[in-house]
């Protein structure tokens, strides 16, 4: 059972009104202590040497003002009974209230053993005793209703500190598996563009393979009857260093392999070029204008990471174009931090649908064209960067993305490149 918020508030509320009821019955207690404490000394006061008991070698005792005293201080809430003592020369301790109450008993003082004992004193003289039997129970009803209500408070504690704990580990269960649930979209992702590339990849290489087998057939027939056939050999060459040069290009072993690899500082600008290389497979008639910074700033980043934002962005601008338009890919410094802007002339992307870019499993593409994570994936790898993604984008205009990169403090030198602003021609081959 999790804690919401209104049940968080109403433990909260009957914790302070339990803490306030605790703290009134302990001042009513100590109320009631000196109501009783003060109440034992009027008492003793009512009891004068020379008016009520007199001195110790008088044996006179005025039996009805005691009897008058006793009578109006039982009326009091902590008093049920009172008896007197008077100390007697040559004679001691002796009851003198009851009068009989002694004759009575010969062991009175073990009886009044459970009574209050406070001895009457003048001049620093004990001249007798008063024997209270206390009544208790206005004190001992507010200690016990103290003593339940903290036992309830501590009920209530140990309840609410568990339901905290029982939820504290069912967040961290769930932030557990959210990241578990993270790193797997990134997996089948990066599986689901693998697969995508591998199906272009033999679309790309199907050509030069054909040329290959249909020049060994001509080969083989031209063979027959001339001695010289450099120039299909040399033709068998030039195809199959092609064949090699385009899967040197894509490098996709090193984007499929997703060990736990140790950053290292990267050049952003071969990052960018990386990630073009990998998906130029879409770029048909598309027209690509590179606008790079010369020597940036190397940044500490997992390679394949970056090369995964930027050829998502990259690949999505090429399928929104459909082969026509411009893709400008540029690279800035600024005091606080590199900027990468990828921007096509595309159909743009539509308001209601621009806040929603970034949400996992969101597409406007068919289930078949996509899972919606890539631009959700990419973020959170800019996040990890601690970077800033933003995108503008206007219907029939295009669409921009900004990927902003903090400058780290330090950094080797890199090697510095010359800034390009060049326009790429449009593939025409199929090759390029």
């Amino acid at each position: 059972m999790r804690i919401d918020r209104t049940n968080l508030v109403i433990y909260i509320a009957n914790i302070v009104f339990l803490i306030v009821g605790i703290t009134v019955l302990l001042v009513l207690q100590r109320s009631f202590i000196r109501d009783r404490d003060a109440s034992i000394e009027s008492i003793k006061g009512m009891f004068s040497r020379e008016r009520v008991l007199k001195g110790r070698e008088d044996i006179g005792i005025k039996f009805s003002q005691i009897e008058s005293i006793v009578k109006i201080n039982r009326r009091n809430i902590f008093v049920r009974d009172l008896y007197v003592s008077k100390i007697i020369a040559n004679v001691g301790e002796h009851l003198v209230h009851p009068f009989a109450y002694a004759a009575l008993h010969h062991d009175w003082r073990t009886r009044l053993e459970h009574f209050r004992r406070e001895p009457l004193i003048e001049n620093r003289t004990v001249y007798g005793y008063l024997y209270i039997d206390l009544d208790e129970r206005p004190i001992t009803t507010v200690r016990v209703a103290t003593a339940g209500l903290a036992v309830l408070l501590v009920v209530v504690l140990v309840f609410l500190m568990s339901r905290l704990r029982t939820q504290e580990k069912v967040i961290t269960k769930t932030t557990v598996e959210l990241e578990e649930k993270r790193q797997e979209m990134i997996r089948l992702e990066r599986l689901a563009l693998a697969g995508q590339l591998t199906a272009n990849i033999f679309h790309d290489i199907k050509k030069p393979v054909l040329n290959i087998k249909h020049e060994l057939a001509d080969l083989a027939r031209q063979m027959r009857g001339i001695p010289n056939g450099n120039a299909q050999i040399e033709g068998i060459q030039r195809h199959v260093d092609l064949f090699f040069a385009i899967l040197r290009d894509l490098n996709i072993e090193r984007f499929v392999r997703v060990g736990n690899r140790e950053k290292e500082y990267v050049d952003v600008n071969d990052m960018l070029d990386r990630a073009f290389q990998l998906v130029k497979y879409e770029r048909g008639g598309t027209e690509i204008q590179k606008l790079y910074a010369p020597a940036l700033p190397p940044v500490l980043a997992h390679p394949y990471k970056m090369i995964q934002v930027f050829s998502n962005i990259i690949l999505n601008a090429f399928q929104a174009m459909e082969g026509k338009g411009k893709l400008t890919l540029r690279t800035m410094l600024t005091d606080t931090d590199i900027r990468i802007e990828i921007a096509d002339t595309g159909p743009g992307i539509s308001p209601d649908h621009l806040q929603n870019i970034f949400t996992p499993f969101f597409t406007t593409r068919s289930q078949h064209d996509g899972a919606g994570l890539g631009l959700y994936i990419s973020k959170n790898i800019v996040d990890e960067l601690q970077g800033e993604i933003t995108v503008e984008s206007s219907e029939n205009v295009g669409t921009c993305f900004t990927i902003a990169i903090p400058v780290p403090a330090e950094a080797p030198a890199m090697r510095e490149s010359p800034a390009t602003a060049s326009s790429v021609p449009p593939k025409t081959d199929g090759t390029a």
